[in-house]
């Protein structure tokens, strides 16, 4: 009995290859996308946190100078927030494109597995043939002998 040998198990081995790297990359495009996140949740918080300060201060008494630096302050965090949006589509957009090159070669994965599938059915059923044969000889054999005899 011969072992099965699937004929393009390299092509198999290689777009399996495909795929992993794909996977790493949207991995990585994903955690980029998430550390966007996080640095936007952080400068929300930043703002709130100056937008009390300044209410805690305007109600103790503060001077021109020092709404002004609040007020600055609070300007170049919505211009981060601003910059990190656009980043942010930015990501998400790379991941969505990432999603659909995963999935293209998740397919063609799929397609050289079904066609080992297919191949290892023919093989199963060559052998089956094979193994009959073989007894129908072995039963054809020993009758002849027990004629001969």
């Amino acid at each position: 009995m011969r072992k099965f040998q699937f004929t393009m198990r390299r092509i198999l081995d290689l777009k399996n290859n495909i795929l992993d790297a794909e996977k790493n990359r949207l991995s990585q495009l994903q955690e980029e996308q998430r550390k966007i996140e996080r640095e936007i949740e952080a400068l929300e918080l930043a703002m709130q946190d100056i937008s009390r300060e300044m209410l805690d201060a305007q109600s103790e008494g503060v001077t021109v100078a020092e709404l002004i630096a609040y007020n600055a302050r609070r300007a170049n965090i919505r211009m981060q927030l601003e910059e990190l949006a656009l980043r942010l589509a930015d990501a998400k957009k790379s991941v969505d494109r990432q999603m659909q090159v995963v999935a293209e070669a998740s397919r063609e994965v799929s397609k050289f597995e079904k066609v080992e599938e297919r191949q290892y059915e023919v093989y199963r059923e060559s052998e089956k043939k094979a193994e009959t044969a073989r007894v129908e000889e072995l039963v054809v054999n020993n009758i002849s002998r027990r004629q001969v005899v």
